[in-house]
């Protein structure tokens, strides 16, 4: 349903995702808009269609996260600050499993945010709507686990990874949570600075750790 009022939200799949060493879908936190926008997506994004709202050209390129990995981080030559989550979390897959830096590496892994809404006020973290907005967010996330079939599921949002425990520890998807992981969204400090619940392993070297271990 989500996809059909907006088809941009689809996820990241890289061209190699199937035969991939080990399948790992990342989940983000939410997308936003720009700041012309803020405060004018509500609960109402749920029943109308992204082209229902006349959305600039810049501002749909916001909410295509596929196509923003695809033509702003793998084909394109400009190290975007804020996409280099999408480089750090290619650098580390590559790395382990020798597949080469980002541009090849993000080919082998899938990823999509959490919540299907996009912020209220562009760059910040989204208020969650109650249990209701948690649930359409987690039923998403099982269909699309049931879609890709990963082998694990790493969140890069404190908030997202926090309100999936809430409900799929409610609803007791085992399944769903013996394939969940966190780490520290790569673009704060914590991806290189050393964390006392990862024993000292800083956001980067807990990645590498779950990937390992898989």
């Amino acid at each position: 349903m989500i996809y059909t009022l907006h088809p941009e939200l689809a996820p990241f799949v890289g061209k190699h995702y199937a035969k991939a060493p080990l399948k790992v879908l990342f989940q983000g936190e939410s997308h936003y808009l720009p700041a012309d926008y803020n405060h004018k997506v509500g609960q109402e994004w749920y029943e109308r269609s992204t082209a229902s709202y006349g959305f600039t050209k810049e501002a749909l390129a916001w909410l295509n996260t596929a196509a923003i990995i695809r033509h702003d981080v793998i084909e394109s030559s400009y190290k975007n600050p804020s996409h280099a989550i999408y480089r750090h979390i290619g650098g580390v897959y590559g790395a382990v499993f020798n597949k080469g830096d980002y541009p090849q590496a993000l080919e082998y892994i899938a990823f999509s945010n959490y919540f299907l809404r996009p912020a209220e006020v562009s760059g910040e973290s989204i208020v969650v709507a109650g249990e209701a907005e948690e649930l359409r967010s987690f039923e998403q996330l099982r269909a699309l686990e049931n879609q890709y079939r990963p082998d694990l599921i790493v969140f890069v949002s404190k908030k997202a990874y926090e309100s999936f425990l809430r409900i799929a520890q409610k609803q007791q998807a085992r399944g769903l949570l013996s394939k969940a992981r966190s780490i520290p969204h790569p673009n704060t400090s914590w991806w290189n600075r050393p964390i006392s619940q990862y024993e000292g392993r800083t956001g980067k070297e807990q990645l590498e750790q779950i990937l390992w271990e898989a």
